[in-house]
């Protein structure tokens, strides 16, 4: 199939290595596909995620790393011929190799283990490790998504208690690109340190996980050195 004047404009800022994988897949598939999405704007990701419609900020679209493809005929999200346009992007992207995910969960072949996008298809992070969002607002998000998921024990031992944490008490990062955050930096740290103070559990965790972010790199080595020696 060739694909028509609204994919090819979608695919339009999308990483050229997915778009080859998109343009072989549109030529093998059995179910003819059009790109409804690829490249988004910070800004229509916000409003995609306050209506309940993405999961996360941290998307791979902001980046240009992910497309999202529905059936041609209807439009539709039928598993049957996503799973068989899915087969044909997966074919595309081992004859170009290009590891990619698709965003349908496991239990339908997918490779997302607690959500399913079924439409969504995007190149893997590890090979790909592109952002379209701060470090600072991804922890925000993380801080957020564990408090809102879970209650957090406030205390230790037998004193434990089982406060839970309202995801409107996380500071929100300071946008240091306008001069006026800066005023206010001092504040937003004060705050934050007041949060984590309050919150040592999640501080713990967030700790953890910025730290494995910002170092991962330099741990897979240290950790390939330790097993060859």
């Amino acid at each position: 199939m060739i694909l028509n004047e609204r994919s090819l404009r979608n695919l339009e800022g999308v990483h050229p290595d997915l778009v080859r994988v998109v343009k072989r897949a549109a030529e093998i598939t059995p179910v003819p596909f059009v790109v409804t999405e690829g490249l988004r704007t910070l800004e229509r990701q916000k409003a995609l995620k306050a209506a309940g419609k993405s999961w996360t900020l941290d998307s791979r679209h902001l980046t240009g790393h992910a497309v999202d493809l529905v059936d041609a005929d209807n439009f539709g999200y039928d598993m049957p011929d996503l799973t068989e346009i899915a087969k044909a992007m997966r074919q595309a992207a081992s004859e170009f190799s290009v590891p990619i995910k698709w965003g349908a969960n496991v239990k339908y072949g997918g490779d997302f283990k607690e959500i399913n996008d079924s439409p969504h298809f995007e190149m893997d992070r590890k090979a790909y490790p592109a952002s379209g969002v701060s470090i600072a607002t991804k922890a925000k998000e993380v801080a957020t998504n564990v408090a809102a998921s879970k209650t957090v024990q406030i205390g230790t031992g037998l004193a434990a208690g089982g406060t839970a944490v309202s995801t409107d008490s996380i500071p929100s990062p300071p946008d240091l690109t306008a001069v006026s955050a800066w005023k206010t930096f001092g504040q937003t740290l004060a705050d934050l340190g007041a949060w984590a103070s309050s919150h040592p559990a999640l501080t713990f965790g967030l700790g953890a996980w910025l730290v494995g972010t910002i170092f991962w790199n330099q741990i897979k080595a240290a950790w390939a050195e330790w097993r060859a020696s």
